[in-house]
């Protein structure tokens, strides 16, 4: 499922970007991406919640939670330097302080993040003599942005990135992202890492909160396989060009920003590993956040559930047996799930659907799911995909 995609990081005013060759992976494959803003600016970011975190993610952390100007983000692709060590985080900010001498910025006002396999050693000397010809190579090109996007890849089939330029009063911003993103995906977070830019003049504490509201209902409700990784992160940075005219521009950034995160979120998901069904379940009728949330959240984790679309198999039962044990309250006798516009349970029973109907909604490559688990005014919205032989084939390989 390959989505066609001519949006650039760059096309926010000043915003650089670059990609090369620094040694990571094979076949000189490009295997690095540079964003790089005017000054450094205010800086928020979203990471995983696992336990286990990559020494980029610690690195970034410490920069956040000291209140740090970010005025450039490098991403290395082909090795997490998750699982490594003090060297491993040795190695990020060693990659920080060379990117930082070229651009001539503090080593601090850098942000390192790396993709790929866990537990190798990153080994960060040997890459440092490419960083130069990295720096060197910056623009402000849509056609820099592209290959910058590209160069993050590990198993995306695709580049993602989306743009929102908004009109507020007598002022006007833009928002724009990238993110790569294809398997280990799950909420709180998922292999997956974006960067985010704005030149609204907005502060770091507003920054973090927009990001955190628009990160809970995108990036943090999407699901492929159930699994996240130490790396994931989201960075959102602001250049600060365009002030802040008043509450108006403030909840039309919100509004910007969380579009940004719902496309890229969207992306990833469709480029699931090996996925052909894009698949949407909301929950409705909850009587809290949390009920409506673990039957969404078992639902788009089952494997029966995931593989019966693949097959274009239609099989309602699985998604019911899925709401009945999500462990969520709910009135049972209110419950029914729809499959596109096909009312497929009510009333504890499953009415009749002509095959050739059922074989319509299974074939397409879009399916929503609806669920209705009682009376109440919560509700819960998750995007996932179906679960192939290409996924096991493409997770089977990874490392050889």
């Amino acid at each position: 499922m390959e989505i066609e995609n001519q949006v650039s990081l760059t096309s926010v005013p000043g915003v650089m970007a670059a990609s090369g060759y620094l040694g990571i992976k094979r076949d000189g494959v490009p295997d690095a991406a540079l964003f790089v803003i005017p000054e450094p600016g205010a800086y928020s970011g979203v990471f995983t919640q696992n336990q286990f975190k990559s020494a980029c993610v610690e690195s970034a952390l410490d920069r956040l939670h000291a209140g740090k100007s970010i005025q450039a983000v490098l991403i290395t692709s082909g090795n997490a330097n998750a699982g490594t060590g003090l060297q491993g985080r040795a190695d990020t900010e060693m990659l920080a302080a060379a990117t930082a001498k070229q651009i001539g910025c503090k080593a601090d006002e850098v942000v390192v993040l790396h993709t790929g396999v866990i537990g190798v050693p990153l080994h960060a000397v040997r890459l440092l003599p490419k960083i130069p010809a990295l720096v060197a190579a910056l623009a402000p090109t849509p056609e820099a942005g592209k290959k910058a996007a590209d160069a993050m890849r590990t198993t995306d089939t695709f580049s993602k990135t989306s743009i929102r330029q908004v009109h507020s009063g007598e002022g006007s911003f833009t928002v724009a992202g990238v993110a790569k993103g294809a398997g280990m995906i799950h909420p709180r977070l998922a292999t997956m890492l974006s960067v985010l830019v704005t030149d609204l003049d907005i502060s770091q504490e507003q920054l973090q909160k927009a990001l955190q509201t628009a990160v809970s209902t995108t990036f943090n409700a999407i699901s492929v396989d159930g699994d996240t990784s130490p790396n994931d992160s989201v960075i959102l940075l602001s250049t600060g060009e365009k002030p802040l005219m008043d509450s108006d521009a403030t909840n039309a950034f919100q509004d910007a920003l969380t579009g940004v995160c719902e496309d890229l979120a969207k992306m990833i998901v469709k480029d699931g590993e090996g996925a052909t069904k894009f698949i949407e379940v909301e929950v409705i009728g909850a009587s809290s956040d949390e009920d409506a949330e673990k039957v969404a959240v078992t639902v788009v984790t089952s494997p029966l559930v995931k593989t019966a679309f693949f097959g274009e198999d239609f099989n309602p039962g699985r998604i019911v047996s899925a709401v009945g044990r999500s462990g969520a309250r709910m009135d049972w006798e209110k419950v029914s799930v729809r499959i596109g516009d096909i009312l497929v349970f009510k009333d504890q029973v499953f009415p009749a659907v002509e095959v050739g109907t059922s074989q319509v909604v299974m074939k397409a490559d879009t399916i929503r799911v609806a669920i209705q688990i009682g009376d109440g005014e919560h509700r819960s919205k998750y995007f996932t995909s179906d679960l192939t032989y290409d996924y096991v084939r493409i997770n089977s390989e990874y490392t050889t």
